[in-house]
C-alpha cells in the first residue's frame, strides 16, 4: 500500500542557520570515541600508542562489524567518561591531537573508475562508512546485496526543523556529491539514481547547483513539504511507486544519506576517510546560528564560540539543549557532549514551560490521525502502563518510526513518542529472550 501523509507542515526555522557559509573546525584539542555505542567495540590499540588520522583504533562486534577510525593524528591518552548525543554517559577513548593530521595511506591513489563493485564495497567497509542520516548502519552491508537494485536513492529531504547540515554539505560540495553518487550506483550495480528533496523555496538553490551536474541516469524527484516526508519508506514509495515490507531492497532500492554520499566521494577522490561531518549549531539562544565541518568526537563546548557564543542571559535551568532535531533528537542534561558521524544538529533554545500541570488525554485522536504508520499511540501508551505485552504486539508498537508527530500534535503535551519507544524496547527485549 502506498501511503499518503497528512498535510502537516512544520515550521522549519532553517533560514537562521544558512545566512552565512559554513565554518571549519578540524583542530580539536582531543577527540572522544565511545567504546560501547552502538554495540560493543573491541579496542585495537593501547593507551599511549601513537595513531594516524584514519587508522583503525577499534572495531564493532556485531552482525556487520566495521572499523572505527581515528579522526586525528596523535596519542591515545586514556579512557574517560563523556556524554554521548544519546544522552548516555559512556566510556570513551580520548585521542590527544598532535595537529599534524598525518594520515594513513590506506585510501591514497584510489582509481574508482577501474575498481570493481566488490572493491568499492570493500573501501566502504575499510573506511567505516556508515549512514550519516541518523541510523549509523554500515554502508557496505546495504551495498553487498545479491538482490537486483533498480534505484539508488539519495535522501536529501532533511525533514526535521532547524537542521541544515545536509543542505550545507551538498550546497558547498555539489561536484563531490555527484561524484560519490556515481560510485554508489556502481557499487550497487545499478543504472538509475534518484535524489529526493523537498519541494520548498529554501531548496531551490541546491537544486540549481545540482541540475547542471546530473548524469543521464540521475534525476531529482520532489517530495511534498510535509512531515515526515524524509521517512525512508515514504521516500521510496513516493519516488518509485513501489513499496516493501521490511527493507527497501525488497523494492529494488538502496537508500543512502546525502552526507554519506559526499563522505564516500572524499575517500575515493581525496583519500580522506569519513571522520568529519557538518553539524548545525542553532537555536534561539545561539548568537549566530550556522553549520560547522568538524571532526568526529569533538566536544560541543569547543564549537559554540564559533557562532558568537550563547546569548546574554543564557540560563541552563530554563534552556533546552537538543542533540539532533526537535522531533526525534534527545534532550540533553548538559552541553558537554561530543559529535558523532550521525549527529546532525545541536539546538539550544528557550524551553517551553513543562512545569505547568498539563491536562490528561482528551481523547481527541490527533495522535492516531497524524501517525504515518497508522498506529494509535495513546492506546500503546495505555497498554505499556499496565504491562500488557500481547496488546502492545497487537497494536503494532514495533511499527513506530519514532518521528515525534504524536507528541507534537498532542494538545495535552503527552510525550507519546517516548512512551511508544519504551513499548518498542520492551517488546524487542522480550522477543530476544
Amino acid at each position: 500500500m502506498i501511503r499518503i501523509l497528512p498535510e502537516l507542515h512544520i515550521e522549519g526555522y532553517k533560514e537562521m542557520s544558512i545566512v552565512k557559509g559554513p565554518v571549519e573546525f578540524t583542530k580539536p584539542k582531543s577527540v572522544f570515541l565511545p567504546l560501547s555505542f552502538p554495540g560493543v567495540m573491541e579496542l585495537k590499540k593501547n593507551i599511549g600508542d601513537k595513531v594516524l588520522l584514519g587508522e583503525c583504533i577499534m572495531e564493532s562486534k556485531g552482525r556487520f562489524p566495521y572499523p572505527v577510525l581515528s579522526p586525528v593524528s596523535g596519542v591515545i591518552k586514556g579512557q574517560v567518561k563523556k556524554w554521548h548525543p544519546s544522552n548516555k554517559l559512556l566510556d570513551m577513548i580520548e585521542i590527544e591531537n598532535d595537529f599534524s593530521d598525518e594520515m594513513v595511506d590506506t585510501f591514497k591513489n584510489l582509481d574508482p573508475e577501474n575498481m570493481t563493485r566488490e572493491e568499492l564495497i570493500e573501501i566502504m567497509r575499510l573506511s567505516g562508512l556508515v549512514g550519516m542520516g541518523g541510523a549509523g548502519f554500515p554502508a557496505y552491508a546495504k551495498y553487498q546485496t545479491d538482490k537486483p537494485v533498480q534505484d539508488v536513492l539519495i535522501n536529501l529531504a532533511e525533514c526535521e526543523p532547524f537542521i541544515t547540515c545536509d543542505y550545507t554539505s551538498v550546497l558547498y560540495n555539489a561536484q563531490l556529491f555527484i561524484y560519490g553518487f556515481k560510485y554508489l550506483m556502481k557499487a550497487a550495480n545499478c543504472n538509475h539514481g534518484i535524489i529526493a528533496i523537498k519541494d520548498k523555496d529554501i531548496n531551490k538553490k541546491v537544486i540549481s547547483y545540482l541540475e547542471p551536474l546530473l548524469e543521464d541516469n540521475m534525476e531529482i524527484k520532489l517530495l511534498r513539504d510535509v512531515y515526515p516526508a524524509g521517512w525512508e519508506r515514504y521516500t521510496v514509495e513516493t519516488t518509485t511507486n513501489r513499496t516493501y515490507k521490511v527493507l527497501p531492497i525488497e523494492a529494488g532500492v538502496i537508500v543512502s544519506n546525502a552526507t554519506t554520499c559526499i563522505s564516500f566521494a572524499k575517500t575515493l577522490k581525496e583519500g580522506f576517510p569519513p571522520v568529519e561531518k557538518y553539524v548545525t549549531i542553532t537555536g534561539s539562544d545561539i548568537n549566530n546560528p550556522g553549520n560547522v565541518l568538524c571532526r568526529v568526537g569533538t566536544p560541543i563546548p569547543e564549537l559554540i564560540p564559533l557562532f558568537g557564543g550563547l546569548k546574554e542571559g543564557y540560563d541552563p535551568n530554563t534552556t533546552q539543549v537538543i542533540a539532533g532535531g526537535p522531533m526525534t533528537g534527545k534532550s540533553m542534561y548538559f552541553l558537554d557532549f561530543v559529535t558523532t558521524l550521525t549527529l546532525g544538529a545541536v539546538i539550544i533554545k528557550e524551553n517551553r514551560n513543562e512545569t505547568k500541570k498539563q491536562p490528561a488525554c482528551l481523547g481527541c485522536g490527533r495522535c492516531a490521525k497524524g501517525c504515518p504508520s497508522f498506529l494509535t499511540p495513546v492506546e500503546i501508551s495505555k497498554a505499556l502502563k499496565v504491562g500488557n505485552i500481547e496488546e502492545l504486539k497487537e497494536l503494532g508498537a514495533m511499527k513506530c518510526i519514532q518521528c515525534g508527530l504524536c507528541s507534537f500534535v498532542c494538545p495535552s503535551r503527552i510525550d507519546l513518542t517516548f512512551q511508544v519507544g519504551k513499548a518498542k524496547d520492551l517488546v524487542r527485549k522480550l522477543g530476544a529472550k
